[in-house]
């Protein structure tokens, strides 16, 4: 018998028009810890996110990061970026791989232990990375490309969100 939240975030999943072939059981699909792994485009910007599920600790994580790299020269001030976006950040964070080509994106988590999570609460919660990283990603390739200190960068970001609120 499958376990409720499981089930749950399977039935989300098949909302969303994943096909459960495209999920990656670690433990044979018995397995507590399931994965997908999909690029989505998002607008005219193409996505990868990649989503966990532990059944046991009944937690989902996303991580989604834009298709492009960070080059050598621009890991400090990428790494500044990412520092400063995330103080105060209520909902999931950036994170960066520190190394030359290393990828920034956005991660959320959801735990719902003693809760079963409705569609709706998934919905927000994935949506949540996926807006996160489109709306940094222009800012973060700014600063990559020398337009824009971090500073700069997420000043302009702040100034775009309330423009269009």
């Amino acid at each position: 018998m499958i376990d409720p939240f499981a089930q749950r975030v399977l039935d989300f999943l098949d909302e969303l028009g994943v096909r459960r072939s495209e999920l990656r059981y670690r433990g044979g699909t018995e397995g507590n810890v399931f994965d997908l792994h999909q690029n989505v485009v998002i607008d005219t910007e193409m996505f990868y996110w990649d989503l966990s599920g532990n059944v046991p600790a009944k937690t989902l994580a996303v991580w989604t990061f834009p298709l492009f790299g960070v080059p050598e020269d621009k890991l400090a001030l990428v790494a500044e970026y990412v520092v400063r976006a995330n103080y105060g950040c209520w909902h999931g964070h950036l994170e960066m791989e520190y190394c030359p080509g290393g990828r920034v994106g956005f991660s959320t988590s959801l735990c719902c232990d003693g809760v079963e999570p409705g569609f709706a609460a998934l919905r927000n919660w994935l949506h949540t990375s996926f807006w996160r990283t489109w709306e940094h990603a222009p800012f973060i390739r700014k600063v990559i490309a020398g337009e824009m200190t971090p500073v700069e960068a997420l000043s302009a970001l702040e100034e775009a969100a309330r423009t269009t609120r």
